[in-house]
């Protein structure tokens, strides 16, 4: 069994990526060289006469996903489909347009996506663990010391890309804090 399917199918890690518009999950067998899921609270605070701390209103809780991972192709055809997965994340960060009229073009679907990542990237609920959010910046660089596949002159298939995606989620349930047994709260990550 070679490391690729070893990884894929017994480790499961696979991070997957699919536009909220449709279609099929992008896969990718993730191996991971970053990981940030960071949350940030707002507040307004007001300094009033006579108090020393401030007056705190809460406002929101922003999380933050970064994800670092490289894209490996073992043969040409795993570099080949990797070129193809990495346009087609490209494509979805651009937004669905329907034809108004003649030439105009209307926004009709923002680039919303969906991704999971084991327990570690996922919506515990949604029907399918898909988390949803948009992509906020994405990059896949080719790895130029690892070379490059060259079935014919003039194409040039990297070896590996380094791959970087930061993702803001938005949570389809309800996360309001509530007394918890901490054996089974599963948000963010699931620990099984």
């Amino acid at each position: 069994m070679s490391l690729k399917s070893n990884y894929e199918s017994q480790k499961n890690a696979v991070l997957e990526i699919r536009s909220a518009q449709g279609g099929d999950a992008i896969k990718f067998p993730a191996f991971l060289t970053a990981f940030t899921n960071a949350f940030q609270s707002s507040w307004n605070e007001e300094q009033v006469y006579g108090r020393i701390d401030p007056i705190g209103t809460f406002q929101s809780t922003k999380r933050s996903i970064n994800i670092g991972f490289d894209i490996i192709a073992y043969d040409e055809m795993a570099a080949k489909i990797n070129i193809k997965n990495i346009n087609a994340v490209s494509a979805m960060l651009y937004p669905s347009y329907s034809d108004a009229s003649g030439n105009a073009l209307v926004l009709s679907k923002a680039p919303l996506v969906e991704i999971k990542f084991g327990n570690l990237i996922q919506d515990g609920g949604s029907k399918d663990n898909f988390l949803l959010g948009w992509i906020g910046s994405w990059s896949a660089n080719p790895v130029l010391d690892m070379g490059m596949f060259t079935p014919e002159p003039g194409m040039f298939l990297p070896k590996v890309y380094n791959a970087t995606l930061d993702f803001v989620p938005q949570h389809r349930g309800d996360l309001a804090f509530q007394a918890f047994n901490a054996t089974k709260i599963t948000f963010p990550y699931d620990g099984g």
